[in-house]
């Protein structure tokens, strides 16, 4: 998943998560929802110990939640935004 529908480059946290979650072998620890519209980390000790490390600058599960909290909270005001715009 390089882009994004309007052209430009996803970010790399965002792209990084994609490319893990999207490795099959890793499915045991990580995995998209049966809806595929999230993930699931299923278990937290491996994947902070084993996968973190491979595709960030560190291991810690609660940095890598912050992060994403912060990609969600923009994301959902993006979507706010343009809902109003729209209306």
């Amino acid at each position: 998943m390089d882009s994004i529908s309007n052209g430009n480059s996803l970010p790399p946290f965002l792209s990084k998560i994609y490319d893990l979650v999207e490795d099959s072998s890793t499915d045991d620890i990580v995995s998209w929802s049966s809806s595929n519209n999230s993930f699931i980390v299923w278990k937290v000790a491996e994947f902070s110990r084993d996968l973190l490390p491979k595709y960030f600058k560190h291991s810690n599960f609660s940095s890598f939640v912050r992060q994403l909290n912060t990609y969600v909270a923009r994301l959902f005001t993006v979507a706010l935004v343009l809902s109003i715009l729209v209306a």
